[in-house]
């Protein structure tokens, strides 16, 4: 059986050599979508596009069960504000916003497109603003004008076929439940593994700001309980949807599945050629 499902691998590679990591991934999708060549040809594609080593056989089940569904596909990300970086600084840039958010943008357009090539329907990509759970909420929030300034520039770079909203204009009532300062849930919905992942990662980016270690683990804390509870929404509300995830923080993209972690989102990670802050 398995050197039958080698021949066909191979078939379908036209004896292409490859990775291994891939050719045992290519394994897997035929195991689960019986040698399907359309949603092997996507994943081809997704090898190109992905960071080696982020996707588990679980997102790639789930990955494999949205393409198998026949439903139009929705890709989104979600895109954090730019700040302002510095020890002892706060706020939010007003000149422009970071390559981080620009690069997202174009890998979000360029996964639906050739998705849609590949011969699946999808809707326009969306562009997701995280304007809830802002960094240092207690100097911030004081700065709204400014955060509206970046939405502004962001929005600037929305092209043509893709849809722009703030999360808080998606899911109503995350405002409410999370607001502009974050949350912290007790117990938390991510395990110590998965939360020492998240202070370690994040003591590289907190560090810009002069923080404290106590001060990186308490915003650690409300950025896993807050982020889990989007996950939530993420969840139930849009249940077809592939997120292609923009942060650096690779780490943080767990979170949103919360207590599901047998049971994750679906999330690719696309590579960051190039890309800065």
């Amino acid at each position: 059986m398995i050197n039958n499902l080698n021949i066909k691998i191979n078939d379908f590679l036209n004896n292409e050599k490859i990775k291994k990591e891939y050719f045992d991934d290519l394994k897997n999708i035929a195991n689960i979508s019986d040698c399907n060549e359309k949603i092997m040809s996507w994943f081809r594609y997704l090898q190109s596009f992905e960071i080696l080593g982020w996707r588990n056989k679980l997102v790639t089940q789930k990955l494999c069960n949205i393409l198998l569904s026949n439903q139009p596909i929705q890709f989104y990300s979600l895109f954090c504000p730019s700040y302002i970086k510095g020890k002892g600084k706060a706020g939010f840039r007003i000149d422009d916003v970071g390559n981080t958010s620009k690069i997202g943008i174009e890998k979000l357009m360029e996964i639906t497109k050739k998705t849609r090539k590949l011969g699946y329907k999808c809707h326009n990509p969306k562009a997701i603003f995280f304007d809830v759970a802002l960094e240092q909420p207690e100097k911030t929030i004081n700065m709204i004008d400014d955060l509206k300034c970046n939405i502004e520039n962001f929005k600037k770079y929305i092209p043509k076929g893709m849809k722009f909203s703030l999360l808080s204009e998606e899911f109503p009532e995350l405002m409410d439940i999370i607001g502009y300062s974050g949350i912290t849930v007790n117990p938390l919905p991510v395990d110590d593994i998965i939360l020492k992942r998240i202070i370690e990662r994040g003591k590289k980016f907190y560090e810009l700001f002069g923080w404290s270690i106590e001060k990186i683990e308490e915003r650690s804390k409300v950025i896993a309980s807050s982020e889990a509870v989007v996950g939530m929404f993420l969840r139930y509300r849009m249940p077809n949807a592939i997120m292609v995830y923009t942060p650096t923080m690779l780490e943080r993209a767990q979170v949103y599945s919360g207590k599901h972690q047998d049971n994750p989102l679906a999330i690719v990670f696309p590579k960051k050629e190039n890309m800065g802050s």
